[in-house]
């Protein structure tokens, strides 16, 4: 027989006691007599979910009596009470109780909020699904009543600050860049430090489905949880679970619709044309801006980012239809989305579409499913393959104001200064757009021959096209100065297809105190990805933009240029796993995946990846039956095995390319074959090892609940291209595993509701994570690093200097240069040596190895995220924050532009003394600690105010929604630049906030869910 929870014995032990004093008290109330019964009022009403759904079985009680109803299929109630005084109490598992008085009320209609933990809740876990109370690993599920609502880039934003530990990084204003994710630290150096992400089990990411299209996302955060995807677990997992079909439900429409307006949030503050009037006499060659101004059309004010910019519009609609048969069940999505972006030209355009049906056969031992889903996008190309060119914004920062947009004969005012551009014709003479198409099929079936055992065949098929075209007229710079190619164009396309198959088996069985599941599966996947890309330029006219290559003279010349290329891989899994409960105290789970790719070398084609995980929950012990104030606790504990599978097909094996070489032979060029990488027959997965202890609570009616969870992840066989001697290498680099790196963390979630009453509440949710790593070997016997660091170049020209060191003992991330201290009388960097002397900076030379130190760190080692949410009757607003601790930045628009003696444009602030002694009179630009800047900073992510309309007197409209929306609204931070959350592009090199990045936005939205 199946063990109920304690809780649930409580609860079931309360409802026979409350149904026999109800009969046993029946005669009585007979006896009381028609004149009391007259006395009686009768309450009608409704109970629903906040999501506004009937909810059927709810206990209604009067307080203090023995009467009581329930609700039924429609969540409606038909109750007496006494008198005005009485009280009624709603409960029902997995909702907060409710009491209300009567008062002069005759019809009460109830929403009962979830509770923040209920035992009987579903999270998804790998291939399958848990209750929460079973649940022995570590786990983060946000459903979609805890979404952030507002404008969204994609669905990374619904969960941004939510799960501990899970980092989600924007830092970009621009409509088309996807956010980067980290979970746990960064356990790679080569590999992708994303986690995987599967949509309804099958691999994609964020921007794959429309976020109103989202019932739940969950995170596996430890390796017991993730270790039954192997190769690619170490990152951890996401898994998006998607709205399907209701079966036995009529059918359901939804509309959503919001418009949002953005504009750039902060600007930099750079001279205008009367600051260079006023500083003329101070610096020589300011007095050549004026020159160069009178040179070419007289002296302007132009603000050249507001030339470039614009105030953004977004809107965005979905209709969503659900509904079923007695045995179907079908959900259908359309979204749309159209994007500006606050530089023009910029924009992001989306339509995407999702159908999902399924059938249920042989009084429901067949299931069978299928999903369709489709995406196209269309995003504004500034660059050549790239939606942002950085080249403009850098340009509209440094260009001389005083300088005008065109020439009398309308034609652009360039100067003969290379690569100084003007950023107005940059915008108008390049025509591009980067068009994404995505088409993924998914069937299901799923034998049931028994109720204890399923068997489910998922077969999917993934198709992406993906097409870059740009051109440039023959009005634009590079037409007319630079490299004077006369008009320019080039186009390229992807093919990308992605085969999934996935066999599983499930057998569950409980019996007296015992429950049992048994899994095991096997698991294939096949990619293939081609396409090809050509360019040409001097072309006889610009109409024909990036759509006719042929004709550009550089295609007869020799001199245009084409590539193409395919490669493929393969993965194969085998698994399984153990599921055991007793009593509802005890949890064990353990599993193993045996996998192979065909990307790993000769010698280690396999890999295993095991992982066990332990719960004991001890607020189902007898000791703690009366402690009534303890609603949940439990103690996990787990470990496990993950890795991290290489980028590319074919590393492992000897390449050759006929790329680059040409030698002359016989009266004629030829192409000269030239060896690309190294034969490694050992190359393998990065194995990523973690030990996971953790606990679960509930306290006061579970009003605070949370978990808490410590970590340690060590990752060993660390990819990095190594430095080999020629010969007996062919090449001079070969791709190996060597290094070893450890991560430790701690995580903390904290739910409470400080404040319920009738009409008002107030639940607030808190996330903090600390993360620690350390570098601990690059090298061994066969493979060994110069010196035993890597010096990395993160700064860009005319500065190009190391900016990073990784060295084994040291974490990852670490700034490494010149510690300046002081200013000399005059205005050099006064350098802090390693040895505790000073020396004045002469020029960048300076900054060798033996000068230089750790300056910092550039990765936040605490993070924070706090949402509080408060409801008045109809009234909800949502206030999401987030913070980042313990880490500096380097601040490349100071760095570039805050050295008064450079020939560009240069922020106000470089007027400003150093050190509070005197101005800066070091002729280059360079990299020193001055420009290394503290990062901490909390953010008013977003804040959402809602209002519910009453629809109870319209017969096919269930609700309908209004809410006004701002995100990005408010920083606090010491930090002296745009923005102190940093998107990361290489993970090596963090903390580099640079100087061209895509400047954030800041967005307010008004929008509508209706309900019919």
């Amino acid at each position: 027989m199946h063990q109920f929870h304690l809780n649930e014995r409580k609860c079931m032990r309360k409802i026979l006691t409350k149904h026999f004093i109800i009969t046993s008290m029946g005669f009585m109330l007979m006896l009381w007599g028609t004149s009391e019964l007259c006395a009686q009022t009768i309450i009608k009403g409704r109970v629903t979910s906040d999501q506004k759904e009937a909810l059927p079985g709810v206990n209604i009680l009067v307080k203090g009596t023995a009467s009581g109803t329930t609700s039924d299929s429609n969540g409606e109630f038909s109750v007496s009470v006494p008198n005005a005084d009485a009280v009624l109490v709603f409960s029902f598992i997995g909702y907060l109780s409710e009491e209300i008085t009567v008062g002069a009320n005759t019809t009460i209609d109830v929403v009962m909020m979830p509770d923040l933990i209920s035992l009987n809740e579903v999270v998804v876990v790998g291939y399958g699904t848990q209750k929460a109370s079973e649940v022995t690993t570590a786990i983060a599920s946000v459903k979609e009543k805890d979404f952030t609502a507002g404008a969204m880039r994609d669905a990374s934003e619904l969960i941004k600050g939510k799960v501990a530990g899970l980092t989600i990084t924007n830092g970009s204003g621009d409509p088309a860049a996807g956010p980067t994710i980290s979970l746990r630290g960064i356990a790679t150096l080569e590999g992708s430090a994303a986690p995987l992400i599967l949509v309804d089990g099958v691999p994609g990411d964020f921007n794959t489905i429309s976020p109103s299209d989202i019932a739940s996302i969950d995170v596996l955060k430890d390796a017991s949880a993730a270790a039954i995807y192997g190769t690619r677990g170490a990152n951890g997992v996401v898994l998006i679970t998607t709205k399907q079909g209701d079966k036995g439900k009529t059918a359901r429409l939804t509309y959503n619709h919001y418009s949002a307006w953005s504009r750039q949030y902060r600007k930099p503050d750079f001279f205008t044309a009367k600051d260079y009037e006023r500083y003329a006499s101070e610096f020589t060659f300011k007095n050549n801006f004026i020159t160069e101004a009178t040179d070419n059309g007289g002296i302007t004010d132009t603000n050249w980012l507001d030339e470039i910019t614009q105030k953004a519009y977004m809107q965005s609609h979905n209709i969503s239809l659900r509904g079923g048969g007695q045995s179907s069940g079908y959900a259908a999505n359309v979204n749309f989305v159209n994007q500006d972006g606050v530089f023009k030209g910029s924009y992001n355009e989306e339509l995407r579409l999702s159908l999902d049906i399924n059938q249920s056969l042989f009084d429901d031992k067949v299931r069978i499913s299928a999903n369709v889903l489709r995406g196209m996008q269309d995003i504004g190309a500034l660059g050549d393959g790239v939606s942002f060119n950085n080249l403009i914004y850098r340009n509209a920062l440094m260009r001389n104001p005083m300088l005008g947009i065109k020439k009398d004969d309308g034609s652009y005012i360039e100067t003969d200064r290379l690569q100084y551009i003007n950023p107005v014709g940059m915008v108008n003479e390049t025509d591009g757009v980067l068009t994404n198409n995505w088409t993924r099929l998914t069937g299901n079936i799923a034998l049931i021959p028994l109720n204890a055992w399923e068997t489910n065949l998922m077969v999917a098929t993934e198709i992406r096209n993906n097409f870059r075209g740009y051109s440039e007229t023959k009005k634009h710079y590079n037409s007319l100065k630079g490299p004077r190619r006369n008009g320019f164009a080039s186009r390229a396309n992807d093919d990308l297809r992605t085969d999934y198959l996935e066999l599983t088996s499930k057998y569950t069985k409980d019996f007296s105190n015992h429950s049992l599941t048994i899994l095991g599966g096997y698991s294939y996947q096949y990619n293939v990805n081609q396409g090809d890309w050509a360019n040409n330029f001097d072309f006889p006219t610009s109409e024909y933009s990036y759509n006719n290559l042929g004709s550009g003279n550089a295609m007869r010349l020799g001199t245009a240029r084409m590539s193409s290329y395919k490669n493929d891989n393969r993965l194969v899994g085998f698994f399984g796993r153990v599921n055991y409960g007793f009593d509802d105290r005890f949890n064990i789970m353990a599993s193993v995946r045996r996998e192979g790719s065909s990307k790993f070398g000769a010698n280690y084609k396999w890999g295993t990846f095991p992982a066990i995980s332990t719960g004991w929950t001890i607020s189902n012990e007898s000791f703690l039956e009366s402690a009534g104030a303890i609603n949940l606790l439990k103690l996990r504990a787990g470990w496990g095995i993950t890795g991290v599978i290489p980028r590319n097909s074919y590393q492992s094996k000897p390449l050759l390319t006929y790329e680059g070489v040409y030698f002359y032979d016989d009266g004629k060029w030829v192409n000269g074959l030239v060896a690309q990488a190294n034969e490694n027959p050992n190359l393998k997965w990065e194995e990523s090892s973690e030990f996971n202890v953790g606990v679960d609570f509930g306290f006061l009616e579970n009003r605070v609940a949370g978990s808490i969870d410590t970590y340690v992840k060590k990752t060993e066989n660390l990819l990095w291209l190594y430095s080999v001697p020629q010969p007996p290498n062919l090449h001079d680099e070969t791709l190996a595993n060597v290094g070893e790196l450890e991560n430790r963390g701690v995580e903390v979630l904290v739910k409470t509701i400080p404040v319920r009453t009738g009409d008002f509440e107030w639940s607030s949710t808190l996330t903090y994570s600390y993360n620690k790593n350390k570098l601990i070997s690059l090298s061994n016997d066969l493979y060994e690093i110069k010196g035993d660091y890597i010096n990395l170049w993160g700064i860009s020209e005319p500065i190009s200097m190391v900016s990073h060191r990784l060295q084994p003992g040291q974490p990852m991330g670490n700034f490494w240069g010149l510690k300046s201290v002081d200013i000399s009388e005059d205005g050099l960097w006064v350098i802090e040596l390693p040895d505790g002397t000073r020396q004045n900076m002469t020029n960048n030379s300076m900054a060798s190895d033996v000068n230089s130190q750790i300056l910092g760190n550039g990765i936040p080692k605490m993070r924070v995220g706090w949402t509080n949410t408060f409801r008045y009757k109809n009234f909800d607003l949502s206030i999401v924050m987030s913070g980042a601790f313990k880490y500096q930045i380097m601040n490349q628009q100071r760095m570039f532009y805050e050295n008064p003696n450079i020939n560009y444009n240069v922020l106000r602030s470089s007027m400003d003394n150093v050190y509070g002694k005197r101005r800066l009179s070091y002729l280059n630009q360079a990299f020193v600690s001055y420009y290394l800047e503290d990062g901490d900073y909390v953010k008013i992510e977003n804040a959402t105010l809602g209002y519910n309309l009453d629809m109870s007197a319209l017969k096919y409209v269930r609700s309908v929604r209004f809410y006004l929306s701002g995100s990005n609204l408010a920083t606090i931070t010491g930090y002296k630049g745009i923005d102190p959350e940093i998107p990361v592009g290489d993970i090596r090199l963090q903390g580099i906030d640079n100087r061209d990045k895509y400047p954030i936005v800041r967005t307010f939205t008004v929008g509508v869910d209706i309900n019919f």
